[in-house]
């Protein structure tokens, strides 16, 4: 039977089995925050840029004369080792010693593995391999130096890398596009950098619901906030040759403060297209275009072979929180822009009808629109035409994957 999508679209990916993710490279993707006990984690410039790590930031850790002292990270998941088995750590130790990497559940149950590092004062790329563990228990990493002694001592490590885990939360998965209004999703926010984001209700509208990013005083001059968590959205940004754009509303405390827009493979971070522009308003909602064939200076250009999965969102980028003091954002309705226009934000009550369709589709609160188009994943305009009736027929159209525009009665599209 022929099928008919909206708003939707249906590819098949080829996974990795040994995929890497990153937990936290104290750079550009600090996915999850690692803290200390009793003593906290900094993050600092690397001690030593050389050999196999030249990144310019690394997490220091003094250890206390605490026996059982440590470093962790708690996530919103669970380690899904479908997607691999070992855990990956650089360090830089000052003595020989003995490193104990261990993984917790909420319930108690742990695995740990330990190995001995001979080579002190140069970084020393440390495997660990939980062949045989549990996928969906373990929600926390603890890392031990030396351990089982009392020592004091500096440490420094770079570059958690492992499996991936299952994003905490419940509910259905994200997709573009992002409104924040469905309760049965899960946004997956996830910040980093000194980013702290929640979907709240609009300050400036009771009936609507949008994302709050506050960037701290201690934030980075890269805090962002991910949306999808770390799978990402379900389906890929369907960017084309002559579909390179994608719209966000922004609220922002400040005019002409730069906002950056990152999308990339979320399977593979070394894969991402970065583009910015200001706001123009302060105080005030606004649309704003991002153009990823207009790429930031210094990153990489859009590849259309590539997939692009994931999306984070940069405030106020280039500046620390400190510089600028704490400052709040909202932002909503992240789309796609088509190059025959921009989908109406403001219709939130348009919906459409069945979903998947065959012989016809069923456009609610159809009075409110003067005109829709349908569009191919290629980019094809399939149907266009003024709208007097709440039913289309589209019984001629192949199967496949389209995209709907509804233009509104004061013009908007």
């Amino acid at each position: 039977m022929k099928q008919i999508f909206t708003f939707l679209t249906i590819v098949l990916f080829a996974f990795s089995m040994n995929a890497q993710y990153i937990y936290n490279d104290f750079d550009a993707n600090q996915n999850d925050p690692f803290s200390g006990w009793p003593s906290e984690t900094t993050i600092v410039a690397n001690p030593d840029v050389s050999g196999i790590n030249t990144s310019a930031n690394v997490a220091e850790w003094v250890r206390t004369e605490e026996q059982w002292a440590h470093v962790y990270c708690d996530f919103e998941g669970t380690v899904d080792f479908s997607t691999g088995t070992v855990f990956d750590v650089k360090v830089y130790v000052p003595i020989a010693c003995e490193v104990l990497f261990k993984l917790e559940s909420a319930t108690g149950t742990t695995t740990e593995l330990t190995t001995n590092v001979a080579t002190v004062n140069e970084w020393t790329q440390l495997s660990f391999d939980f062949a045989g563990a549990q996928s969906g228990l373990y929600n926390k990493i603890v890392i031990f130096f030396d351990f089982a002694a009392s020592a004091d001592n500096t440490y420094y490590f770079d570059d958690v890398t492992g499996p991936e885990y299952q994003s905490g939360g419940t509910g259905d998965p994200v997709d573009l596009p992002v409104t924040f209004n469905d309760d049965n999703i899960n946004y997956g926010l996830t910040d980093f950098g000194g980013n702290a984001s929640q979907i709240i209700i609009d300050p400036t509208n009771p009936d609507n619901k949008v994302a709050e990013t506050i960037k701290t005083e201690g934030a980075e001059t890269w805090a962002g906030t991910t949306v999808g968590g770390t799978v990402g959205f379900t389906n890929p940004i369907p960017f084309s040759s002559e579909n390179t754009k994608m719209t966000v509303k922004v609220w922002s405390p400040t005019a002409n403060t730069p906002i950056r827009l990152k999308v990339e493979d979320a399977a593979d971070p070394t894969i991402s297209v970065e583009t910015e522009t200001n706001t123009t308003v302060a105080n005030s909602w606004e649309t704003l275009t991002f153009d990823f064939s207009n790429e930031a200076t210094g990153t990489a250009a859009l590849n259309l072979d590539y997939t692009y999965n994931k999306a984070s969102i940069f405030f106020n980028f280039g500046t620390t929180g400190a510089q600028a003091g704490e400052q709040t954002y909202y932002w909503d309705d992240m789309y796609m822009w088509d190059a025959t226009g921009i989908i109406d934000n403001n219709l939130t009550s348009l919906s459409i009808y069945p979903n998947p369709a065959t012989d016809y589709i069923n456009i609610s609160n159809f009075s409110v629109i003067e005109r829709l188009r349908i569009i191919s994943i290629t980019g094809s305009v399939v149907y266009e035409s003024e709208i007097s009736t709440e039913t289309i027929d589209i019984s001629t159209l192949t199967s496949g994957i389209y995209f709907i525009q509804a233009k509104g009665i004061k013009g908007q599209l």
